[in-house]
């Protein structure tokens, strides 16, 4: 499913509910372990809503923890379609959909 790096972590192929808990024990142990990280999503071929919560709760907790959270790319494909079926972008000028888009256009 992924490959823990040196601040990084890959994220390929299908991450959803069936096997979000080893996605969520490396995104947890590399964010206590780096200064950054930088998810990479491009990969990333099929995703649910237990992915963008993962994230999401990362992103806030990095924030709080002075880490920085990053995407290595905006989000697309199925990755996007969750995150506006979720309602995760209705604000665009939001921290969230910041994060999540890059500043690139829907």
């Amino acid at each position: 499913m992924s490959d823990v790096g040196l601040g990084t972590i890959s994220f390929a192929g299908e991450v959803t509910i069936s096997n979000i808990g080893e996605a969520h024990e490396q995104l947890g142990a590399l964010l206590r372990e780096q200064g950054g990280v930088v998810i990479d999503v491009e990969d990333l071929t099929e995703t649910d809503l237990t992915f963008v919560q993962l994230l999401e709760s990362a992103r806030r907790k990095a924030s709080e923890n002075g880490v920085g959270l990053s995407l290595n790319k905006p989000a697309a494909g199925s990755l996007l379609e969750v995150l506006r079926r979720g309602g995760f972008l209705d604000d665009e000028t939001s921290d969230r959909a910041q994060f999540w888009l890059q500043g690139a256009a829907q």
